[in-house]
């Protein structure tokens, strides 16, 4: 039931609220008005029948005095039979009197009607029985059922020496049927006013409901026009749009159905065209991620290393590589290009692409110099000087123990001595300084060679690790990073990365997305001779942050 009451349409739903609304109003307003007036006409049928009531009962009085003190006079007067011709006129002429006894003292002097057979069988009613004007007694008599008979009425008179009273006895009778008259004339009048009632109620409810019915109807209509048409939008027809032209709230409501409909197609353009550009992307993500060493500790027997790379955006312009030359010497290239993005990740993409070109071309007789110089062109003629690029190239000799490196505008890597000499810094950082790439086209770069021992850490990285924020503000700092490598330093490789990277991770405001691209690469030496495998066999490390 409930359920068939939730399917019916809006209309019917307001039009059957409204109607019960009316009904029950309308009924309420009626069913106070009839008690009203029903009140007020059995109020006055109560005062119709109290004055005719106390008209009779004065009208008693009045006679049966006037009888009293005629009485008086000519008892005086020793006329007893007067008296008695008297009372017999009097009872001709009206017939509501029914008997009346002229006593004096305790002796009845003159009498007329039949007393004892007028009273029989009647009770005193006091609740009905009127007061006696002038002094005396005034009793209405009737039937054990309580229907009203005589009104008996009782009256001294007297003078000195004279000592009587009259008691007279009206029929009151007619004052039931009076009554009954007055009753049926005040039922009549409430019929009529029921009815007239009833009429105007009926009126007022018939022409509320063709009122109900019509603005419903007005209501609905474009109410049921709007969900025909978020219906039809639903089912893929965008071009679907509500005709409405009204100014009330179902008119703001379908013009910003409208809106809304040309909204949808405008987000759905967009929401293809945002897929189609985040598979682009993910497209180029992959590419660029195709160019980094895997993520895995890689050994070479002399020297074991690992990086580690995060993009502030899905490309990122961070790039760094590996790669044998000739002489069992290892090249480790990091560069930083400027910004981060699709076009950052070309750069570095073009970048790989001209060092791999070098190492073909040279068949592995590389300087570092030569390689900077020659990626410097590259990137100059590529990006047209709208971007540019840190970097450092490194080429680690095992046979001479030897690291040769040249810089171009990039981060000084740091080379934590295990065992060093006496007077020797254990911290040595790998200076030297170049332009960056793609800022001059003749820029010249320079070379520096130091050693190394087994045990030696070294460590490459870019700007967007140290200069990270962190939660109050502060950058994450160089010392920050030093400290965090110390407290590490007799670890491998992968424990020193894993190490950073977590403090860094609690340090910063929001290491999930970092304002730069971050890359870090650490190397441990090792006294033992190169390996021929690409990775070593051991198991790979812990899962990284990041």
């Amino acid at each position: 039931m409930l359920k068939a009451l939730k399917s019916l349409p809006i209309s019917v739903k307001l039009m059957a609220t409204t109607t019960l609304l009316l009904l029950f109003t309308v009924g309420l307003y009626g069913v106070m008005n009839l008690r009203d007036l029903s009140a007020a006409f059995d109020e006055a049928r109560l005062e119709q029948q109290q004055m005719l009531e106390r008209s009779v009962a004065v009208d008693a009085r009045n006679v049966t005095g006037a009888i009293a003190r005629t009485s008086g006079l000519l008892i005086a007067a020793t006329a007893y039979g007067d008296i008695t011709a008297l009372l017999e006129k009097m009872r001709e002429g009206d017939e509501r009197l029914l008997f009346v006894q002229i006593h004096e003292g305790d002796k009845v002097v003159a009498e007329v009607g039949d007393a004892p057979a007028a009273l029989a069988g009647l009770v005193a009613m006091p609740d009905k029985s009127p007061e006696a004007q002038p002094p005396g007694e005034a009793i209405v008599l009737g039937s054990p059922e309580g229907d009203p008979r005589v009104l008996r009425i009782t009256l001294p008179f007297g003078d000195e020496g004279l000592s009587g009273r009259a008691d007279a006895g009206w029929s009151i009778t007619d004052i039931a049927e009076r009554t009954g008259r007055i009753e049926r004339r005040i039922d009549e009048r409430k019929r009529l006013a029921t009815i007239n009632a009833l009429f105007v109620g009926g009126m007022i409810v018939l022409l509320g409901v063709v009122l109900t019915i019509l603005q419903s109807l007005r209501i609905s209509r474009p109410i049921r026009e709007l969900t025909e048409s978020v219906e039809r939008i639903a089912h893929g027809d965008l071009s679907e749009r509500a005709l409405v032209d009204s100014t009330d709230e179902i008119g703001v409501l379908g013009r910003n159905f409208n809106y809304m409909a040309e909204r949808i197609g405008v987000l759905l353009r967009e929401t293809k065209e945002r897929a189609t550009y985040e598979k682009e992307m993910e497209v180029a993500r992959v590419i660029q991620e195709s160019l980094l060493p895997p993520s895995q500790i890689i050994d070479r027997g002399f020297i074991e290393f690992i990086g580690y790379c995060k993009s502030a955006s899905i490309c990122g312009g961070d790039w760094w590589n590996y790669a044998e030359i000739s002489g069992g010497r290892l090249l480790i290239l990091i560069g930083d290009v400027t910004g981060h993005g699709v076009s950052s990740a070309m750069i570095t993409a073009a970048a790989k692409s001209c060092c791999d070109t070098l190492r073909h071309v040279t068949e592995g007789e590389l300087t570092v110099t030569f390689l900077l110089e020659e990626l410097n062109k590259t990137i100059y003629e590529a990006a047209n000087r709208r971007f540019v690029m840190t970097f450092f190239a490194t080429i680690i000799d095992p046979a001479a123990r030897t690291i040769t490196f040249s810089n171009a505008g990039h981060n000084f890597p740091l080379l934590f001595r295990a065992n060093p000499a006496e007077g020797e810094a254990a911290l040595v950082p790998l200076v030297t300084r170049g332009n960056r790439l793609g800022d001059v086209m003749e820029s010249r770069f320079l070379e520096r060679t130091v050693p190394y021992a087994a045990g030696d850490v070294l460590v490459w990285y870019t700007d967007g690790l140290t200069e990270g924020m962190g939660k109050n503000g502060e950058e994450y700092s160089e010392k920050r990073f030093r400290r965090s490598i110390s407290a590490v330093i007799d670890k491998g490789a992968d424990v020193i990365l894993d190490r950073v990277i977590r403090d860094a991770e609690a340090f910063f405001a929001d290491f999930a997305n970092p304002e730069d691209d971050i890359t870090l690469v650490v190397g441990k030496f090792r006294d033992r001779p190169a390996a021929r495998d690409e990775q070593s066999p051991k198991p790979p490390p812990p899962p990284l942050a990041g």
